[in-house]
């Protein structure tokens, strides 16, 4: 063998024991690495040169891995790059067809669980107005509530004030009952003892909505509100031996039903 065919073969030695080299130190690595795992965060690969090859180990429980580990505790609030973000709208299934929701969405909560919520800065509060005369006397109904409607944390109020009576009356003039209804099913309610002593006199309750009144998670409804009344009036018997006219009292109960012209958003949220 010459002298040129040694130096030949001692070359091809050096190139093909350098090649099989991929690192000295562990920061030489980190290239390549960084080009294969790409969408992992460094905190989560140990990426270290041991006997001159690069070894690369993935960390498990850790955000950044491209594994959403729920086991680890990890969910949309907590871990976005593993287990994508928390947004949308929710779904409404109709007969066939299926809805984005209005104002649902979902959002972290609190506990950094991701549900179907509403942004609170959508909500808004609204007043309906209403009067009723009736044969005695006459009130004002001022209705409260937020709109769209949570069932969840909204309150629907309702005030009722007394505004003029007759001179046949006998206050007090109390309310027995608040009912919402659509149609025929039963909204809400409240039963109470509400008195109005005197002209200007009023009382504002909160009445209870039915979660199981709503089949989907989002929903227009043209609501009624029926209040149940009671009162007595003085009503002439005769006359007494000098002429003058003679008076009982007299007990009347009756409802009132008062439907809004607008209809009501209400969200059934998780």
């Amino acid at each position: 063998m010459g002298y040129k065919s040694i130096i030949i073969i001692l070359i091809f030695v050096i190139l093909l024991t350098s090649g099989c080299k991929e690192c000295k130190l562990s920061s030489d690595c980190d290239s390549n690495v960084r080009e294969e795992f790409k969408g992992y965060s460094t905190e989560c690969l140990d990426v270290t040169c041991v006997n001159n090859k690069c070894d690369i180990n993935v960390i498990s429980s850790c955000c950044g891995n491209e594994k959403c580990e729920t086991n680890a505790g990890e969910n949309k609030c907590l871990c976005e790059k593993d287990c994508d973000k928390c947004s949308g709208k929710g779904k409404i299934q109709i007969d066939s067809k299926t809805y984005d929701t209005e104002y649902l969405e979902y959002l972290c909560n609190k506990d950094n669980d991701c549900i179907l919520g509403i942004d609170g800065s959508l909500i808004r509060n609204i007043d309906l107005t209403d009067e009723k005369e009736f044969s005695y006397f006459k009130i004002g109904i001022t209705s409260s509530l937020d709109q769209p409607f949570n069932i969840d944390s909204s309150k629907f109020k309702v005030k009722i004030q007394l505004e003029d009576t007759d001179e046949d009356l006998v206050l007090p003039v109390t309310i027995t009952s608040l009912k919402l209804i659509e149609k025929e099913l039963l909204i809400g309610e409240k039963e109470l003892d509400g008195t109005l002593k005197y002209i200007g006199d009023s009382f504002t309750e909160s009445i209870t909505i039915n979660e199981d009144s709503m089949q989907n998670i989002e929903e227009e409804k043209r609501l009624s509100l029926i209040i149940g009344y009671t009162y007595l009036i003085k009503e002439r018997t005769g006359y007494d031996s000098e002429g003058n006219a003679t008076y009982e009292n007299k007990t009347k109960r009756d409802t009132y039903t008062q439907s809004y012209s607008s209809k009501i958003f209400f969200v059934n949220p998780d």
